[in-house]
């Protein structure tokens, strides 16, 4: 498995200048055949809470058709996010992910809107956890603030030995992001990959540090604070490597835990 992730600094509410830095972003991880290329949390209009101008309705949208055209043009997987509307005209925040024929074959809506700003306000809640087969390998895909919610890491690590998260995470937070990222790939047993995006954005700095973490803990490939791309190729097999070796899910205990959720 050969993954690259996109670590962009986003141009401020236009789509047009972001889908140019974009496709030289794919053309590049095509050129060192990667499997998939990653995009951070709405890299294509910054986070903007200017909901009518960002939001496509997921049936018509323009920033779908956009990757689903470089993803067969470039024979690549893409995933990347947007803010969707349904046909009831909820908005949600979405990661898309479109096959290398630029098949759409994963939507995720985030689980868990930031409430602690106003995403929550404006962003209808998922309700579901997606699994997607990436050419023999099962992949899940979650979204920035969702990583602090290790229940559904381990729902989707019953199928999944690559997970994959989109992240728009200031710097002033850096320091748990760096033991999460860690923390749910010891103990998921699974790979993790979170692409975060780079430069300043109304109140917030980001500065990165997207990375690809293995089944134990180690950092395989990371990047700091420039506008770049990362490329790691692992054995996703290393996965059930480590679960057979040290067995931690076999310890667990659902049906406790159901007791008290």
């Amino acid at each position: 498995m050969k993954i690259a992730l996109a670590q962009t600094d986003t141009i401020w509410e236009n789509k047009s200048s972001n889908m140019s830095k974009a496709e030289k972003f794919i053309s590049e991880a095509a050129k060192e055949h990667c499997d998939i290329i990653v995009f951070p949390e709405m890299s294509l209009t910054g986070f903007s809470l200017n909901i009518d101008k960002i939001s496509e309705a997921e049936q018509n949208s323009q920033t779908i058709s956009f990757f689903s055209r470089q993803a067969l043009k470039n024979k690549i997987y893409i995933m990347f996010n947007a803010a969707l509307a349904d046909e009831n005209g909820k908005i949600f925040n979405k990661t898309i992910t479109v096959d290398d024929y630029g098949n759409v074959i994963s939507s995720y809506a985030k689980i868990h809107p930031y409430s602690h700003g106003v995403e929550a306000k404006y962003f209808t809640g998922g309700d579901r956890i997606e699994w997607f087969n990436l050419k023999g390998a099962t992949v899940s895909p979650f979204i920035c603030y969702d990583m602090r919610f290790p229940e559904i890491f381990q729902i989707a690590s019953q199928k999944s030995r690559l997970i994959i998260v989109s992240a728009s995470w200031p710097d002033i937070r850096s320091p748990q992001y760096d033991i999460l990222i860690r923390a749910r790939a010891i103990e998921t047993q699974s790979f993790i990959a979170i692409v975060n995006r780079v430069g300043h954005e109304m109140k917030y700095n980001y500065n990165g540090h997207s990375q690809i973490v293995s089944p134990d803990g180690n950092v395989i490939s990371t990047i700091s604070e420039s506008e770049a791309l990362i490329t790691a190729e692992f054995d996703i097999n290393y996965a059930d490597v480590c679960r057979h070796n040290f067995s931690v899910k076999s310890d667990r205990r659902p049906d406790l835990y159901k007791k008290y959720l």
